[in-house]
């Protein structure tokens, strides 16, 4: 299969537009774009570990560790196990500003679909759904 546009440049340059245009807006929050991403995950996945989140948002631990420090030093995170381990889950401030997040990362994607029909707004969406479920089952 000839694949004629480089595979790399696509998705690096989507990541590249979406942390340009959202980060200004995150700093508002006062949030990072890597706290933004994190807010978005323990969102989903309420109860998750740090490995959990590692594994989610494919970072190494000490990252996660970092990240999930300052997330709950800033009030929006808390961790609801006892001991070492952690089970996170957002705090109501973390679940406000996950929302705010969770709207400028829709705008951002919003302009920048803007130009796409349904048609290939689903096909893409389908094909990001194979390529990571591909990912997913490669990493198991």
């Amino acid at each position: 299969m000839e694949i004629t546009v480089n595979p790399s440049c696509g998705p690096r340059m989507i990541k590249t537009y979406l942390d340009r245009v959202t980060a200004g807006r995150f700093q508002e929050l006062g949030v990072t774009v890597a706290e933004a991403q994190f807010l978005g995950a323990i969102h989903h996945h309420e109860g998750a570990t740090l490995k959990e989140l590692s594994e989610l948002l494919s970072v190494d631990k000490s990252h996660v560790t970092r990240t999930v420090t300052d997330l709950i030093e800033k009030g929006l995170v808390e961790n609801t196990a006892s001991g070492h381990a952690y089970s996170l889950r957002l705090t109501e401030e973390g679940e406000r500003t996950s929302a705010k997040v969770k709207g400028i990362v829709d705008e951002a994607w919003a302009h920048l679909l803007e130009d796409l029909t349904s048609e290939e707004r689903d096909a893409m969406d389908s094909i990001i759904r194979k390529i990571s479920q591909k990912i997913r089952e490669a990493q198991a």
